[in-house]
């Protein structure tokens, strides 16, 4: 069900974002980024399983630890960094 709440929340912010750049443009970045927040705050919790899940797997086969602290790393990066970018794609 969370999909669903996430797709929720980026139709509304998409249809907010539309009426808003019309009569207000300067507040489309608040709004776009209020969205972003939201969902990025949804997606922690699962996120959380996800690395508890990938720990359990390396602590049972041969993969080192340290190899994927540095993947779920170079992983979170990639999220920040494609959510600034779409930031900035907003502020256009």
């Amino acid at each position: 069900m969370d999909i669903i709440k996430i797709i929720g929340i980026g139709l509304i912010a998409l249809i907010v974002l539309v009426i808003i750049k019309q009569y207000r443009p300067e507040f489309a970045l608040y709004v776009s980024l209020i969205a972003g927040v939201l969902i990025i705050s949804l997606i922690m919790d699962k996120m959380g399983a996800i690395i508890n899940l990938l720990n359990n797997l390396s602590s049972k086969t041969a993969i080192n630890n340290e190899f994927l602290i540095l993947l779920i790393k170079i992983t979170g990066i990639a999220f920040l960094t494609e959510f600034a970018v779409s930031i900035c794609k907003d502020t256009r």
